[in-house]
């Protein structure tokens, strides 16, 4: 979102070509320095057990699956949420 605001700021600011090129620099380098911190802190995350994918899966296999809590039949969330999280119904 910061990269398009800037970017549009950019454009309307910006006549000449040259300043307007060296412009767009600032948003370009931002959004890719973003997605690389982005995705390091992600992949770092994962590998210390901050996410609830197992970090010794294959990256792949982890990118592909979806990890997220699901309702079983009676409408429970898995793991039983009875207030205290052990799931042995006493809240």
């Amino acid at each position: 979102q910061n990269v398009g605001i800037c970017t549009s700021a950019v454009i309307t600011i910006f006549r000449d070509p040259v300043e307007r090129g060296q412009a767009l620099c600032v948003p370009l380098f931002y959004g890719l320095m973003e997605a690389a911190v982005l995705g390091l802190y992600c992949i770092a995350a994962w590998k210390s057990g901050w996410t609830k994918a197992p970090k010794d899966e294959k990256f792949w296999a982890m990118i592909v699956t979806a990890y997220e809590v699901r309702d079983d039949e009676d409408g429970e969330v898995d793991g039983g949420r009875d207030g205290d999280g052990d799931g042995d119904g006493d809240g």
